[in-house]
């Protein structure tokens, strides 16, 4: 009975979300396991991610459609890092300009019937990661895209990245934070 019981802890803690929820056989690569490592400290807050397709498998340029929950009224980012770390905040965006998102509520990333599309054109394992916060402060949440862009581009060094996410969020001082992460496979057509 208690086997039993534990096996079913287990299944809902897999199915909220929590951790980081990689594909089996996927390997992050070490620019991404920088952002996947990010660590929050103990918090109320959670944060739930997911992609459309239950298997999270896609081809090369096919919409990959995201969406979280938080559990907390919080500020939400949704980051994509590729296999070469090259790292792009698709929410907020351009058209999806607050990162303050209401408990219990699922946002979905690019909205329904909106104008962006989230896809990658190369094959690999890509990692999503949601990173929440009672606070608003952080330019994660505030940075706007530059010029025609729809995202933030924030490079391809991971490990400054981290570093910066880390420090403007005043992660393990205290702040009420949370992160979620995910991967899904990119095949080729």
């Amino acid at each position: 009975m208690i086997a039993r019981a534990a096996a079913a802890g287990l299944v809902l803690w897999a199915a909220l979300g929590v951790g980081c929820s990689v594909l089996q056989g996927d390997q992050l690569t070490d620019a991404q396991q920088v952002i996947a490592d990010l660590k929050t400290g103990p918090s109320d807050l959670k944060v739930v991610g997911r992609v459309e397709q239950a298997d999270r498998r896609y081809r090369t340029g096919e919409p990959i459609g995201l969406s979280f929950e938080v559990n907390k009224p919080a500020y939400v980012a949704v980051l994509r890092v590729l296999p070469n770390g090259v790292t792009t905040r698709l929410f907020p965006n351009k058209y999806q300009s607050s990162a303050q998102v209401a408990a219990n509520t699922t946002v979905r990333v690019p909205e329904t019937g909106g104008p962006l599309t989230i896809s990658v054109g190369k094959p690999g394992v890509v990692l999503f990661a949601f990173i929440a916060a009672a606070s608003g402060e952080s330019w994660l949440f505030t940075r706007r895209p530059t010029g025609a862009a729809d995202f933030v581009e924030l490079g391809a060094t991971t490990r400054a990245v981290a570093k910066d996410i880390a420090l403007s969020l005043k992660l393990g001082h205290g702040v009420e934070a949370a992160t979620a992460k995910l991967t899904a496979r990119i095949e080729g057509r």
